[in-house]
């Protein structure tokens, strides 16, 4: 399945799944104060039930739960756990992706305006190393660091993915600034990551698609491989860019009752694909049933269709919320 990814998405657009750390705060099987990733190993088959319920919507990439997880004791566990719970929910049919992000204490000397030493990038080698081994001891068809905020703290994951034989997912985040802790625009960024070896590139996390897509079309200017997205699903008020007004202070109360209709979600699903889009996902507060309207907008298969003739955009649309 590895090999195949990448050749999977020469053929069309490829669409992944949801949110999976907010939502299973928000389902009382993780929390903030005992560290939302623990969810897999104290309620696996919650984790499960979630993976299954973006499966059954149309994810064809189903990722493993394991964003965000910290160093401690049962980290090694952990990760193996999480991929095999995907790999159990995925089947023979679709992808599972092993997930990795960059340690956040790594980013103070890009943040101060320095750059990183060869030490510092030997460091983060091995810690992507180590976490990347953990995954792939059970098995996952790619790799995908996610909120990168710095293209110098990404470069360093994507030669241990390259040697696990496996594609790499490079995807940055920006909030407000359009720019990464070293300056560099979406565009260079993004053409950054492509010649340090990146297979795919794109954005996730902190945007929703209206303030996202248009980042994405500087970088599918800019790099000739696959593009990924994965925008948040948290409508922002008029003049707003990202959502960290809705989450600071305080945690991710304020975004609740912002979310985003299934409707706008195949609004997103059939522009990113105009754009040249070619792995089309979602982050944080995407359900399964977004998913499912995103899928009917691409005319891809669901086991649980929602629309007769799936979602078209015409002035039906205008009556449902869009």
């Amino acid at each position: 399945m590895a090999a195949r990814f990448l050749e999977r998405l020469k053929q069309g657009s490829i669409l992944g799944d949801g949110g999976y750390v907010l939502e299973l705060e928000r389902r009382c099987l993780g929390s903030y104060k005992t560290h939302i990733p623990m969810a897999v190993l104290d309620h696996p088959e919650g984790v499960l039930e979630l993976s299954r319920e973006f499966a059954i919507a149309g994810s064809e990439v189903l990722q493993a739960m394991t964003w965000g997880v910290k160093e401690f004791d049962r980290e090694a566990e952990l990760n193996r756990t999480a991929v095999r719970v995907a790999r159990e929910a995925a089947g023979p049919d679709r992808f599972v992706a092993g997930t990795l992000t960059a340690p956040p204490g790594g980013y103070h000397s890009v943040r101060q305006g320095g750059t990183l030493t060869d030490h510092d990038r030997q460091q983060l080698e091995t810690f992507y190393a180590r976490r990347i081994e953990q995954q792939m001891s059970v098995g996952v068809d790619l790799f995908m660091l996610e909120s990168a905020y710095s293209v110098e703290m990404a470069i360093p994951a994507i030669r241990p993915m390259r040697a696990a034989g496996v594609p790499a997912v490079i995807l940055m985040t920006f909030r407000e600034s359009p720019y990464t802790l070293e300056n560099y625009s979406a565009a260079e960024g993004a053409k950054r990551l492509e010649d340090a070896g990146a297979d795919v590139v794109g954005l996730n996390c902190n945007r929703p698609f209206q303030t996202m897509l248009p980042l994405m079309r500087e970088i599918r200017r800019a790099v000739s491989v696959p593009l990924c997205s994965q925008p948040v699903a948290y409508q922002l008020e008029p003049g707003e860019i990202s959502s960290q007004g809705l989450t600071n202070p305080g945690l991710w109360t304020r975004i609740e009752p912002r979310l985003l209709t299934r409707f706008h979600y195949a609004e997103y699903a059939l522009e990113a694909h105009r754009i040249g889009i070619d792995f089309i996902g979602a982050c944080c507060g995407t359900l399964p049933y977004h998913v499912r309207a995103m899928a009917e907008a691409l005319g891809k298969p669901t086991a649980m269709p929602d629309m007769d003739r799936g979602y078209q955009r015409d002035s039906e649309w205008r009556t449902r919320g869009i």
